[in-house]
């Protein structure tokens, strides 16, 4: 919930939610257009958006589950409760940025951790990517690459290694000494 970049991200927010009804979508939660005293003050002229969420049986083919929206827009799915099809449910979509287990059973954590094609993956907790330590990007058609906010920094700085010596007496680094000889010698 809340801001889109700007009018034309909202009306493709607001297509694929229309896009899961027409394919068959339980429609739970429609929230699309919020209400006024939702709206941060100062900010009426936003672009802003609510929640959509939708229970719809699990199909390959549905480009609701295939197409990248990047809005409040959840798709529930249900599995047969075993980790391996709850995991090839997951993996099979052309995008892998996020993703979050909850669970009880290590085993099942552990076996999500080792095969689900993601970027940024929890356990026991939400998924929402705000860890500026961690490397972010995702996975096939998700992000581009995994800079956290320090590699991002360096990656655009120009490094200079610099050493002052504050004695009268020229020295080496570690230790090592010359004898430097001038022109009155």
């Amino acid at each position: 919930m809340g801001p889109a970049i700007e009018a034309e991200h909202l009306e493709k927010i607001e297509k694929h939610n229309e896009l899961a009804r027409k394919e068959g979508a339980d429609v739970l939660v429609d929230r699309f257009e919020l209400d006024d005293d939702e709206i941060p003050d100062g900010h009426e002229d936003g672009h802003w958006v609510g929640p959509f969420a939708y229970e719809i049986e699990y199909d390959t083919d549905l480009r609701c589950l295939k197409e990248e929206c990047f809005g409040p827009h959840v798709a529930l799915l249900e599995y047969s409760g075993d980790i391996e099809d709850a995991v090839e449910i997951h993996n099979d979509t052309p995008y892998g940025l996020a993703g979050a287990i909850i669970s009880e059973d290590y085993r099942q954590i552990n076996y999500f951790r080792d095969r689900a094609e993601i970027g940024l993956a929890y356990a026991n907790l939400p998924c929402i990517g705000a860890e500026v330590q961690l490397p972010f990007g995702g996975v096939k058609k998700s992000g581009n690459g995994y800079p956290s906010a320090r590699e991002a920094i360096e990656a655009v700085t120009e490094r200079t290694a610099w050493t002052m010596n504050n004695s009268k007496d020229i020295e080496m680094a570690q230790g090592l000494s010359a004898d430097i000889l001038t022109r009155d010698d």
